[in-house]
């Protein structure tokens, strides 16, 4: 799961630029594949290598969707964002936190977009480079993030799935029980649209 956590991560980056006064970087204009669905390949990284990456897919038209809680989130972090490249091949764009500076570099290659991320913070210096191969157009219902569904991961995630009982989980509950059921329903629903 800490792939996904990373690859949205990456993906949400670039989305919140579009929700920025930043401008769309250029390499973006044009793109047939500004939303639709991209095949993902973790190419390097700290958890790259380590075991097979799952095949992932991540709708990018489900990721621009904004709710508004999330940009209030994004508003009140103090992140400050800036395009530093803009070009029709390769854009640059920095994020400087409070406790984390990241600086992407997007670069097109054809049908695919290859992102490298350099960060420091107070765990120290992280690097990842991702490869989104454009696919097309998201499928009816299509999750934010996909995985094969004959991998390990949703196979051990179908399980996990399986084990969720809403009532069971939330038998303890005096308050808000439906509410907890409904969670625990939702959940499950979420792992079934990961690995369809």
């Amino acid at each position: 799961m800490s792939r996904i956590v990373v690859v949205l991560a990456a993906a949400a980056f670039v989305s919140c630029a579009y929700a920025q006064d930043m401008p769309v970087p250029k390499i973006f204009h044009g793109l047939q594949g500004q939303k639709g669905q991209y095949q993902v390949e973790l190419l390097e990284g700290a958890r790259a290598g380590k075991a097979k990456a799952p095949v992932m897919t991540v709708c990018t038209d489900n990721l621009m969707k904004n709710p508004p809680s999330a940009e209030k989130a994004r508003t009140e972090s103090g992140c400050k964002q800036r395009l530093l490249k803009d070009t029709a091949d390769e854009a640059v764009m920095e994020s400087v936190c409070k406790e984390r500076t990241s600086t992407v570099t997007i670069k097109r290659e054809g049908k695919t977009m290859l992102m490298d991320i350099q960060s420091t913070g107070p765990r120290g210096p992280d690097h990842t480079k991702i490869r989104y191969t454009h696919l097309g157009a998201c499928r009816e219902g299509q999750g934010a993030v996909s995985l094969d569904a004959n991998s390990e991961q949703c196979k051990k995630m179908r399980e996990q799935a399986a084990q969720m009982d809403p009532a069971k989980q939330c038998a303890r509950q005096q308050q808000n029980r439906e509410a907890c059921e409904k969670m625990v329903r939702d959940a499950a629903a979420q792992i079934a649209a990961m690995c369809n």
